[in-house]
């Protein structure tokens, strides 16, 4: 047990495999409407990672699955919104434990920058997503908890 502390406690890097069910009651979106359910599945193997969310919402379904690596690398994925698919360009790197992952999008004309950094939390039973997000309007923080299922 103190090993596992203590490889935690240098910035050893997680694995953020698994299944994860978002809990809309811990997280907070800001003035954006929080879908009625988001669930997303990992599939990390350093540097790769695969990341499929299925969110449902008011204004509809949505399912994306995106490749990305740790390595800092750009990655092309094709992301589905409500208002269109488009393919984004992200790169990803380690920050000690989390994982940092930015990329550029346009949403009805809209340039958005985000920069989502993931975290886990000691006992690997919650994944944290904070989500940051520059635009005209403004800066915009969102945080998502997810609860390993």
């Amino acid at each position: 047990m103190l090993v596992v502390a203590s490889a935690w406690a240098q910035g050893a890097k997680p694995n953020f495999s698994g299944t994860w069910q978002l809990d809309t009651a811990k997280s907070e979106f800001g003035p954006m409407p929080p879908p009625t359910t988001m669930v997303t599945i990992v599939d990390h193997k350093d540097p790769k990672v695969v990341i499929k969310s299925t969110q449902k919402s008011d204004q509809g379904d949505v399912v994306n699955e995106r490749t990305i690596t740790t390595d800092g690398k750009p990655n092309i994925n094709k992301l589905k919104t409500n208002m269109g698919d488009q393919d984004v360009t992200s790169t990803t790197n380690w920050s000690g434990s989390e994982l940092v992952t930015q990329f550029k999008m346009e949403i009805n004309g809209t340039g958005l920058e985000f920069r989502d950094t993931y975290s886990l939390s000691p006992d690997g039973k919650v994944l944290t997503v904070v989500r940051d997000i520059k635009s005209e309007q403004g800066p915009l923080t969102m945080k998502m908890v997810f609860n390993k299922q």
